[in-house]
């Protein structure tokens, strides 16, 4: 039987062009993806991949598959949404989590329109972990969430992709890493210490952004660009909080050979089956139409 989890990784090497960058996109393993990848050619009796070095993409077989997995995902998203009860009444107060991480632009500018449209509502706001996020919206203790890279390890909660943010890998301009960035190799980071913002953990997300067994785990982005530009250790981060440094020559982004660029997923989440009132379904329209910030599918959005 085809898993979903495998129709999303062919679709996820489809869009990033390798087996590693298609990890980071459903927030697991290259060697779990490769695993599913294999299983669903067991399955079909087919080739799917080309792999080629770091490079993968689909064989003609794969496309076709491809446009039917987009088709059967897309159903399944229809069920579990048409299987939710709408409430009668609005609540007098929403809770949402947020990752520290996220782009400040797309949320205040729906949260300003919130206001407006409902301006007794309370609205509770707050950053927290991914795994805090996602246990407070099993427990009911959150409405809605924002996070990086969610899959099915939670069966009750359903997620739905908002946008894509652009995550580069920065170091100091005098760190050693720096001094071919262009020439740059995804192995060159593995005998240098990594700064791993703490916000990542809790979903699988560090075991596919950890990359080196000498890490320093931050809660504080501020802690962590500073130490950035100190020249202690490098960092795999949002492009929109290290754009400035980035443009006054202080940090220097490392583009890996043979890599695409890589884009993460943001996605919205709630817990499966709760009943939706018209505010819950406004916010969720707002949220996952496209949006200044973000990107739609690893492309930037313009306006």
């Amino acid at each position: 039987m085809v898993q979903n989890d495998c129709l999303r990784a062919m679709l996820a090497v489809k869009q990033a062009g390798s087996i590693s960058t298609a990890a980071k996109i459903v927030g697991k393993s290259p060697s779990q993806v490769s695993a599913w990848l294999s299983s669903l050619e067991i399955d079909m009796g087919l080739t799917l991949i080309n792999r080629e070095g770091y490079r993968a993409n689909l064989t003609p077989e794969g496309e076709v598959i491809a446009r039917y997995a987009k088709d059967v995902l897309s159903e399944l998203e229809n069920i579990d949404s048409k299987m939710t009860i709408p409430a009668l009444a609005d609540p007098a107060q929403l809770n949402i989590a947020l990752l520290d991480a996220l782009p400040v632009a797309p949320f205040r500018d729906v949260m300003w329109q919130l206001q407006q449209y409902k301006p007794d509502l309370g609205i509770q706001i707050e950053h927290l972990h991914t795994g805090d996020i996602l246990q407070g919206i099993e427990l009911g203790e959150v409405d809605f969430g924002v996070i990086f890279f969610h899959g099915n390890v939670y069966s009750g909660i359903t997620e739905h992709i908002m946008g894509y943010t652009e995550i580069v890998t920065v170091v100091a301009a005098d760190h050693e890493l720096a001094k071919n960035p262009h020439e740059f190799s995804t192995d060159d980071r593995l005998g240098h210490l990594q700064l791993l913002p703490a916000s990542y953990l809790g979903f699988g997300i560090d075991k596919v952004s950890k990359y080196s067994e000498n890490y320093w785990l931050l809660d504080s982005f501020e802690m962590l660009l500073s130490l950035l530009e100190k020249g202690v250790g490098w960092a795999e981060l949002p492009r929109h909080w290290v754009e400035p440094l980035l443009r006054a020559g202080k940090l220097i982004q490392l583009k890996p050979k043979g890599v695409s660029p890589l884009w993460w997923p943001l996605q919205l989440v709630w817990r499966k089956h709760r009943p939706l009132d018209s505010t819950a379904l406004w916010l969720i329209e707002k949220l996952t139409s496209p949006k200044p910030g973000l990107s739609v599918a690893g492309l930037p959005f313009c306006d």
